[in-house]
Formats: C-alpha cells, sequence, structure tokens
C-alpha cells in the first residue's frame, strides 16, 4: 500500500465478518461437533436451560448485528464512516465471545452439579444430559 492509500470498510465486509463469526459460534454448538464433555445431572436444572437460550439468543445477535450494521450503512445517503463499521465488527466479535463465556459458565454449573450428585449417590428419575459447548473464547 502507497502512503496516500487506506484500508476502506465496506458493509460487504460487515456482513461476511459477522455471518462468519456467527457461522462458526453455531457450528461449534451444533449436537454432532460438541466437545465431547457431558454432565449426567440427577436435577433438572432450570439455570442450564437459561444459559444455553441465552448463549443462543447471543449468537442471533451477532447475525442480527451483521445484516443491521451492513444494511444500515448501504441505506444511508452519505457513505458510511469506516468507525461505524468497524464498532459493528467489535460488537459482533464481543457477542460471540460472550456467548462462549456464558457457555463456559454453565459448564462450570453443570460440573458442580455433578459434584454435589456424587455426594448424594441416587437419582430420582432419568438423568438430564448436559452437553458442553464451550467457544473458541472460553478461556
Amino acid at each position: 500500500m502507497k502512503a496516500d492509500q487506506h484500508f476502506d470498510v465496506r458493509p460487504w465486509h460487515v456482513f461476511a465478518f459477522g455471518s462468519a463469526l456467527g457461522l462458526a459460534a453455531l457450528f461449534e454448538r451444533v449436537q454432532g461437533f460438541r466437545s465431547g464433555r457431558q454432565y449426567v445431572l440427577c436435577h433438572e436444572s432450570p439455570t442450564l436451560n437459561h444459559v444455553t437460550l441465552v448463549a443462543l439468543a447471543l449468537v442471533a445477535g451477532v447475525f442480527l448485528t451483521a445484516v443491521v450494521g451492513a444494511a444500515a450503512a448501504t441505506v444511508r445517503s452519505k457513505p458510511s464512516r469506516p468507525p461505524f463499521l468497524i464498532a459493528c465488527m467489535v460488537a459482533a466479535l464481543a457477542l460471540v465471545v460472550t456467548a462462549d463465556r456464558v457457555d463456559a459458565g454453565g459448564e462450570q454449573r453443570a460440573a458442580n452439579m455433578v459434584a454435589e450428585r456424587l455426594s448424594e449417590n441416587n437419582c430420582d428419575y432419568t438423568p438430564q444430559v448436559y452437553s458442553a459447548t464451550p467457544g473458541w473464547f472460553s478461556w
């Protein structure tokens, strides 16, 4: 690149970046591609169900951010400024990171529930299986 040239962010960059992140986050949460860590829970946990829904809503937010950011940048009469487009990309990345952290918290909750069950040594009914879906950003 020459000194007088600069990188120009276009609306399709926002859409492509957000869609790729969203697809990757969804891909890592698909049943067949999970990490293999499963937790057999003796008691049903509404908290874990809520955590799963929140994580999926955050992933849906990634797609929404990509589409709305790109559409808003395209529809405007004046060309969109790169800071708006970059902010949309950062928001999409933040949503994926948050979804991964929420899933990591759910896995920790499931591990704690299994540890509590081991001390009880019995289940009242057919156990629920919780499959971990940690993402790339669950440190």
